[in-house]
């Protein structure tokens, strides 16, 4: 269900990305500096979509999420170019099913009991296998560049803390690609692609 919810998504994006609009001058010149008037923070409900993700897990998975972006640096790092700096911090729920739901992921023995022959015989798993769950809490610093009245892109390096059942809390790297599309004066379609999720939502610019 929510992998179609994606795709309908994505499509409806995608179609209100080249969608055509009035032809004027500021849709396609902005003035240095000239954000949103008045936008210092974005809050970003979204779907999102995840493999290959960090720790001992492996798969495919699918979930919901939240972002929310502050910005630090209305004019950015560029003179003269329409750039805007903010972090941003998320929470993103995942569940994954291990290598397509076939094979779970690798479980970690955390007790053993003596066996025959000087054996030692597993008692309990970190797991049961099959599928799973991840929490991820992306930090990022979100690099914006505003090329239209209605379309911008950006750019979020930065590190991810992930928590999977019971191997509790790691950390790794996170490193994204976005745009978003403007639908009104301060709602835009946000979608997202990159490491270790992919995502598409709703930006509300406050």
């Amino acid at each position: 269900m929510l992998t179609r919810a994606f795709t309908a998504f994505a499509i409806a994006f995608a179609l209100a990305a080249i969608a055509p609009a009035p032809a004027r001058a500021s849709d396609f010149i902005i003035r240095y500096g000239r954000v949103p008037i008045g936008y210092t923070a974005e809050v970003e409900p979204h779907l999102v979509l995840g493999s290959a993700p960090p720790g001992p897990g492996y798969g495919s998975g699918a979930g919901l999420g939240i972002r929310a972006s502050f910005v630090v640096a209305p004019e950015g790092f560029i003179r003269g170019v329409n750039d805007s700096v903010a972090i941003g911090v998320g929470l993103d729920y995942t569940h994954y099913y291990g290598a397509y739901g076939f094979y779970g992921y690798r479980d970690q023995c955390v007790h053993f009991e003596p066996g025959p022959n000087g054996t030692a015989v597993c008692t309990d798993v970190t797991s049961n296998g099959g599928t799973y769950n991840y929490v991820f809490v992306p930090v990022v610093m979100q690099w914006n560049f505003w090329f239209t009245d209605r379309f911008s892109a950006f750019g979020e390096p930065g590190a991810n803390l992930f928590f999977l059942g019971n191997h509790g809390f790691n950390a790794g790297g996170a490193l994204y690609l976005g745009a978003r599309y403007r639908i009104a004066d301060r709602i835009t379609l946000t979608g997202r692609i990159g490491y270790p999720t992919v995502g598409f939502g709703v930006s509300f610019m406050m």
